[in-house]
């Protein structure tokens, strides 16, 4: 019996060979195209590291410190990782969270209800970051130098406020007490932040405002080109760093009770860190929520590791530093291998 099959043409046959010399990539492959691929290796190396070197630091109270100093800074980290998959950074932070840990304690201690402050501190971010994305997409400032700025004049006002002296909480307050317990060895704060990782991973991964913030960061051009509004993608992005960096304040505040000048002094850069170990690109356009919260669990894990080593905390920024580099040089080489 005769078939009526169309011969292959001369393009369907050098598709068929490229596609039978192209090999299939393998589980591995495919699992290190992740973005937090290469810091769930690191971090496991990290705790192995210290497990065996570092004194008692196999221990549940040693856990419950690495997971505790971890989750201002990780709420912190939330924020920073959505703005540089937007393409933008902002190093003000660290002020931000510092000047709204003494806005809380300033408005309890004159009365204000504590449940009534929470949102108000997230209102005060929401107007800093907002203003922050407005400068940038609207005057074509680089971020680095707007928040530069910021981070200079919050810390500035909040010096100011203070006077250079700790400023502390009256009396104790039920509400804020909500923000800092004790449940199973796991401190409050954490849970606090592993919601928030879990609520901003999914709009990164399953919502279309998360498909429109890897679009803005990877060519704001292109993405306007698609429909994308790229410039109100990042104020958004700003605003919402600004307020989880206020609600780190306001968790801060809860756990200490008080304030001084210096806090969050540095806290931008750890959180810049947490989010490059986490395997962010420095130019926008590619990173992960999960590994910017591993990256900050590494950060944590390194700075109770150094004190239980015995080793002066001098050294703990020298290593953050150089922490730093090398997360930058490793990604960098990964995503050219990956073709991203």
């Amino acid at each position: 019996m005769q078939t009526n099959a169309i011969p292959k043409t001369t393009d369907d046959q050098e598709g068929a060979a490229i596609s039978a010399k192209r090999p299939d990539k393998s589980f591995v492959d495919k699992l290190m195209l992740r973005p937090e691929s290469g810091v769930v290796i690191a971090a496991v190396g990290v705790y192995l590291f210290f497990s065996a070197f570092a004194p008692h630091f196999f221990t549940d109270r040693v856990a419950s410190n690495i997971l505790l100093s971890s989750a201002t800074l990780g709420i912190i980290a939330v924020g920073v990782a959505t703005l540089m998959i937007a393409g933008q950074f902002d190093l003000s932070v660290g002020s931000v969270y510092g000047l709204s840990a003494g806005l809380v304690i300033l408005a309890i201690n004159a009365g204000v209800p504590s449940p009534i402050v929470l949102p108000m501190i997230l209102l005060v971010g929401l107007c800093i970051g907002t203003i922050n994305g407005l400068l940038v997409t609207r005057l074509g400032i680089h971020s680095l130098i707007i928040t530069l700025g910021g981070l200079m004049f919050y810390r500035g006002v909040l010096l100011a406020i203070t006077q250079g002296f700790p400023i502390r909480l009256q009396a104790p307050d039920p509400f804020l007490r909500a923000f800092d317990f004790m449940f199973l060895g796991i401190p409050g704060p954490f849970f606090w932040f592993i919601g928030l990782v879990a609520i901003f991973a999914f709009v990164l991964t399953a919502t279309r405002f998360g498909n429109w913030l890897f679009a803005a960061g990877g060519s704001a051009e292109a993405a306007r080109g698609m429909g994308v509004p790229a410039e109100k993608v990042q104020v958004i992005a700003f605003a919402l760093t600004s307020m989880m960096a206020c609600l780190a304040g306001f968790v801060s505040a809860a756990r200490f009770s008080s304030v001084d000048a210096l806090r969050g002094q540095g806290m931008e850069l750890e959180a810049v860190l947490a989010v490059v170990v986490g395997g962010a690109s420095l130019n926008g356009g590619y990173g992960s929520i999960i590994g910017a919260c591993l990256g900050v669990l590494i950060i944590g894990m390194i700075q109770q590791g150094l004190l239980l080593m015995g080793i002066s905390a001098y050294w703990y920024q020298a290593g953050i530093g150089l922490l730093l580099i090398v997360a930058a040089v490793v990604n960098q080489r990964v995503r050219i291998r990956n073709g991203v």
